[in-house]
């Protein structure tokens, strides 16, 4: 059965080159043979509208500028089982949707075009771009999000209705790129991309791309997006570091060449598992109560969410307080016996790093009974309350 083909543009005073987009759009339909429709997302001021509805396309005024939001506002419109997003100025070739819709039929939710490994011809990319700002953003993505793409800032993509559904973009600006991308992993979509062409701006139109706007919008999205990684991996990571250190050095000074790792690694190990642990926890947080929720979430979230109650959290804490206590009152106790034996005199307290040790579990049972509150509260309609 042949799929409807929703092509969504989004414009902004694009008046001296829309007319060449929407007929290649249109020319495409009939070289592949496909019932199609052209959505033009209009934000402009100037004769683009009258241009793109004279040409057959179908106008819908967009209040906010952004290149996200348009594609936001076009779900309401959309007919298509496949959608195929690209820009109005011409630097893409829709004549290369047949591409794109081959590989939605074999099964892919999200196909991607790639200029970096396409063709992209001269004057139609800054260096800067090319070699600096989309394989940087692009490699964040591959590593944080276990990706493997070449060009997460590409203009011109497809997929599928269900897909764009189940994303839920939210971004009104630049940022809509690496969401989309982000999303589509989180979901674990089947994604892939191929190569297209990629050419330069036509004359007498100005670029509407500001190129640290919108390096930093994706670069903030980025990082909104990997909670997984920037809390909990690097969370877990300082936490160990911090408990090895701590029970590495609790019964005696470690020797590495002329360096002698004792007392002050000691409180380093404090610092780090006191950090690590908070990290965490900001982490489960978030997984669990923001957002993401909608999306994929690791699997200490999950544990976390289906085993954790208000007894259960209250309990451990108590115990890991209760064992610094009990540490404290021994350690406190010794000095005593030791004060009256020397009969009062001053002498060397040599327990520094039992109370050391006995901090890192009062600390550790007030973190997570706080925690366990906080949690609990977020949750507060979850029965187990």
């Amino acid at each position: 059965m042949n799929k409807l083909i929703s092509v969504v543009i989004p414009s902004l005073n694009e008046g001296k080159v829309i007319e060449g987009t929407i007929k290649r759009v249109f020319e495409a339909f009939q070289t592949f043979e496909v019932d199609g429709e052209c959505i033009v997302m209009d934000s402009s001021t100037d004769e683009t509208p009258d241009i793109a509805m004279r040409l057959g396309a179908k106008v819908y005024r967009v209040p906010k500028k952004g290149l996200g939001f348009a594609y936001i506002e076009s779900l309401k419109y959309i007919k298509g089982d496949y959608i195929i997003m690209g820009d109005a100025d011409g630097t893409y070739d829709f004549m290369e949707m047949g591409k794109f819709i081959d590989k939605l039929n074999e099964g892919y939710d999200f196909v991607m075009g790639t200029r970096l490994k396409g063709n992209i011809h001269k004057g139609a990319m800054p260096w800067s771009h090319r070699y600096i700002g989309t394989p940087a953003l692009t490699r964040m993505i591959n590593i944080f999000f276990k990706t493997n793409i070449s060009d997460c800032n590409s203009g011109l993509r497809a997929l599928t209705r269900p897909a764009f559904e189940r994303m839920k973009l939210e971004s009104h600006s630049w940022e809509y790129a690496s969401e989309m991308v982000i999303k589509s992993a989180l979901c674990n979509m089947k994604m892939t991309e191929i190569p297209i062409s990629l050419f330069p701006d036509k004359k007498g139109r100005r670029p509407h791309l500001r190129s640290f706007d919108a390096g930093s919008r994706n670069l903030r999205y980025i990082f909104l997006l990997a909670s997984e990684f920037l809390f909990l991996k690097i969370g877990f990571f300082v936490w160990i570091l911090g408990f090895l250190l701590l029970h590495f050095l609790i019964r005696r000074p470690i020797s590495i060449g002329n360096i002698q790792l004792s007392t002050h690694f000691l409180l380093l190990g404090i610092i780090l598992t006191t950090v690590g642990s908070s990290i965490m926890q900001m982490g489960v947080l978030t997984q669990v109560f923001s957002f993401l929720n909608d999306f994929k979430r690791p699997g200490i979230s999950l544990f976390i969410k289906r085993h954790l109650t208000f007894k259960r959290g209250m309990i451990a804490g108590v115990v890991s307080f209760g064992i610094g206590v009990i540490i404290d009152t021994y350690v406190f106790l010794k000095w005593l016996r030791e004060v009256f034996q020397q009969g009062g005199n001053f002498f060397v307290f040599d327990k520094v790093s039992l109370v050391i040790y006995s901090i890192f579990f009062i600390v550790s049972g007030v973190q997570i009974m706080y925690f366990t509150l906080i949690y609990i509260l977020f949750n507060k309609s979850d029965e187990r309350l």
